[in-house]
């Protein structure tokens, strides 16, 4: 897994929720693909059989609970943005935020674990 483009599709990602923001009449299928954490990329891969390579570190685990909330909160901002209720739009959006920044930070925290062990297999070989 390049964690690094995994970051960027994260980005981008978000970039699709802003553009969702200002639709009238989101279809259920739209709103489906923005709160079920398994429709993007990232989902995809922990959910998948590559996820394996970091099966054990607690990164993972962490990383897995962040982004199914991130997804749920995404869906959250989109409802209150609908509603036309500012409040809730806003707090919504304070914590959709957070959350995407807990996602990276548990993406790098992954990535230096897994470096982190792939370089301690291989100290002391040839």
């Amino acid at each position: 897994m390049d964690i690094r483009q995994e970051i960027d599709n994260h980005l981008n990602w978000i970039e699709n929720i802003v553009s969702l923001l200002g639709r009238e009449n989101l279809s259920d299928e739209d709103l489906a693909e923005v709160t079920r954490h398994d429709r993007c990329a990232l989902g995809q891969w922990l959910e998948s059989t590559e996820a394996v390579e970091f099966k054990g570190f607690p990164e993972l685990e962490a990383l897995k609970e962040s982004h199914d909330e991130f997804h749920r909160l995404a869906g959250d901002l989109i409802k209150a943005v609908e509603a036309g209720d500012e409040a809730q739009a806003m707090e919504s959006e304070g914590k959709f935020v957070g959350m995407s920044r807990e996602v990276i930070a548990h993406l790098q925290a992954l990535q230096e674990s897994g470096a982190g062990a792939r370089d301690g297999e291989h100290a002391g070989k040839p």
